[in-house]
């Protein structure tokens, strides 16, 4: 049995005598997708083989890379001994070429000064990464974290001053600069830096069970690291810090150490 792209999933696994376990699915089964899980507590759960935490209360997350192959093996295990297992269909997506100019040169190409710092600034982002908060703050829900145009989204390839760079990982929304920027979801702040390189000001948020998601070119941060945020809490404003050519927010998201798309975390 195949489980497909669906936005809604809810499965009940009965047994003769009595429920063997249960599993509610919320997300889209898409490349760069979210999928937001529950599961009876105490089960074991993997994706293609690797496991996937659960939490106490029962909450997971699977995530599918921009270019996560079109299938994927689902199997969990039961406390009672009951299993299942399901072959889960991943639509496939076709990316954007963006092409951005005017960006500075050194923007584009750092110096060796620059990449010492980029790579220094770069440890204090891994070391922010080790934070791991097991309780699922993301079941709180998402909201959009500013209100704007949408100027960059999530996959498309970057050619920078005509020089092709990394696939865009987020989501570009343009607004005035000032505009309050907003948390997407409940979270623990884990990070905060003032001047990055590329960033500017920058702020990562940890949601749980290893989603993060991060706000950068800010022109002002409310919140420290340590703090406690609630979904639509402002922790700054919009600006047009690091490498950007006017004010937006670029709002990047991901589970461990894959990048997803943040508007996939509003399907209908």
């Amino acid at each position: 049995m195949i489980w497909a792209g669906a936005t809604f999933l809810f499965f009940l696994f009965v047994n003769s005598m009595s429920i063997a376990g249960e599993i509610k699915l919320t997300g889209n089964m898409i490349q760069g997708g979210l999928i937001v899980g529950w599961a009876t507590p105490g089960a074991k759960i993997q994706l293609d083989g690797k496991p996937i935490l659960q939490a106490d209360s029962g909450n997971f997350l699977i995530g599918f890379a921009r270019n996560f192959k079109l299938s994927a093996a689902f199997e969990i295990f039961f406390k009672d001994g009951t299993s299942h297992d399901r072959l889960l269909s991943i639509g496939q997506r076709n990316y954007k070429i963006q092409k951005i100019n005017g960006l500075p040169k050194r923007k584009v190409t750092p110096n060796k000064k620059d990449l010492a710092l980029i790579k220094n600034q770069s440890k204090l982002i891994n070391k922010a990464r080790l934070v791991f908060v097991k309780e699922p703050y993301f079941t709180a829900g998402f909201v959009i974290p500013v209100v704007g145009r949408v100027s960059g989204v999530f996959g498309s390839q970057r050619i920078l001053n005509g020089k092709r760079r990394q696939p865009h990982f987020g989501l570009d929304i343009a607004a005035p600069e000032g505009s309050v920027v907003k948390a997407a979801s409940d979270g623990i702040v884990i990070f905060v830096h003032k001047s990055m390189f590329f960033n500017g000001k920058t702020i990562i948020i940890n949601h749980g069970l290893g989603l993060r998601s991060i706000y950068i070119h800010m022109n002002s941060i409310n919140v420290r690291p340590g703090m406690k945020v609630l979904k639509g809490q402002i922790v700054g404003t919009v600006g047009k810090t690091g490498r950007a050519t006017g004010p937006h927010l670029h709002w990047g998201l991901k589970l461990n150490q894959t990048p997803l798309d943040p508007e996939q975390l509003f399907w209908e």
